[in-house]
């Protein structure tokens, strides 16, 4: 998507009269990743190279608090380099170099705050070909390197032409250039169905997608004999399912986000060592290791709620950076409040009379949607 510029102009302020948060997108000048802080000239080939379900146009916005007083440094904060990125919570510009060091420090130090990740563990991925599934099989590939655990990348095809085709393609590049052994499974196969058939029949594809694809990930890591599986789950996706989870009054799922509220050796664990990290960090992160950026997006998100939720949430963190952490953060309190309090109760874990997979109910979600497509 390019941007036309008449006359010499900030990024911010560029994207701002266009109706455009800066928190939203990634922005390149002449072809070189450029802080917004910057300032494009006429002339200049200046073009957006990261967007999610393109970016709806607000009203013309003018800088206004944060963005008003950003200044732009021609150098890195930490070197003389020139800077590719700008973080507004630390009002810091860092060059590639620095950039990337800070990106696999956080992720490093969220492991170990967690305890993610440990000696000669079997590990999953889930990949699916997009820029934060690519970025956690690129920190992942370095720290086993410090850290001896074995890979594994799970790729589903939920059976969406002309979308999945080219993330799957990605992903298969990536996985055979880190040598991180691939296994490939589809809806098709598994459920009897895509969302493309499901789309004829039901309107909210989000919630089935999700179930289904939650269902296979967890069965076929059973299945691989993993102890873990990575989810590439950034802070923008907490705070929205917070958010999510506020606006449709579902304690429950808030309470599990985390961990299961029943133990259950079926069920295997998932790790989130993303989930630190800003969605446009790890675009920024992605593009710098190489990532090709695919400017498509699911043709059946348009109208979802999450989709709405992360657009406000983007004008927000734009104009008051740090929102996304703080949500985040007190969505982790919530959790642990609700999770206490569920715990008392007397809950219990059964079997799926259909397919067997670990459920709260005798019919699991995923089967429960499948009866009603199928």
């Amino acid at each position: 998507m390019e941007i036309a510029v008449s006359s010499e102009i900030r990024l911010t302020e560029l994207l701002h009269s266009m109706g455009i948060c800066a928190e939203a997108v990634l922005v390149t000048v002449n072809d070189e990743l450029a802080p917004e802080t910057a300032t494009a000239k006429k002339g200049d080939k200046v073009e957006i190279i990261f967007y999610k379900h393109v970016p709806p146009l607000l009203s013309q916005q003018n800088l206004r608090g944060h963005w008003k007083k950003a200044k732009h440094r021609k150098s890195c904060d930490r070197c003389k380099s020139k800077p590719v990125a700008y973080l507004p919570n630390f009002r810091s510009h860092l060059c590639r170099k620095h950039f990337l060091n800070l990106f696999e420090k956080t992720v490093k130090k969220t492991v170990r705050a967690h305890r993610m990740l440990n000696k000669n563990e079997r590990i999953g991925i889930g990949v699916s070909g997009g820029k934060d599934s690519f970025a956690l099989l690129h920190v992942l590939s370095r720290i086993r390197k410090s850290l001896p655990f074995e890979l594994f990348a799970l790729t589903i095809d939920e059976g969406i032409p002309g979308y999945r085709d080219k993330t799957i393609e990605n992903a298969c590049k990536r996985c055979k250039e880190l040598e991180v052994k691939q296994h490939l499974y589809s809806f098709q196969e598994e459920c009897g169905t895509t969302i493309m058939d499901i789309a004829k029949k039901k309107e909210n594809l989000c919630s089935y997608c999700g179930v289904l694809r939650r269902r296979i990930l967890n069965s076929k890591a059973r299945e691989l004999k993993l102890d873990k599986i990575a989810i590439a789950h950034n802070l923008d996706d907490i705070a929205q399912t917070a958010m999510l989870n506020m606006i449709r009054n579902e304690p429950l799922r808030l309470a599990r986000f985390n961990s299961p509220l029943v133990a259950d050796s079926r069920m295997v664990p998932r790790i989130r060592p993303l989930r630190d990290i800003r969605e446009k960090e790890i675009a920024t992160y992605a593009f710098l290791m190489g990532h090709e950026f695919n400017s498509l997006c699911c043709p059946y998100s348009k109208n979802s709620l999450r989709r709405a939720v992360r657009h406000e949430l983007n004008f927000l963190e734009d104009q008051y950076p740090g929102t996304k952490s703080r949500i985040a953060s007190g969505f982790d309190t919530l959790q642990d409040m609700v999770h206490k309090s569920i715990q008392k109760e007397n809950l219990s874990m059964k079997s799926c009379s259909e397919c067997g997979e670990p459920s709260s109910a005798n019919l699991c979600m995923g089967c429960k949607m499948l009866k009603e497509i199928i």
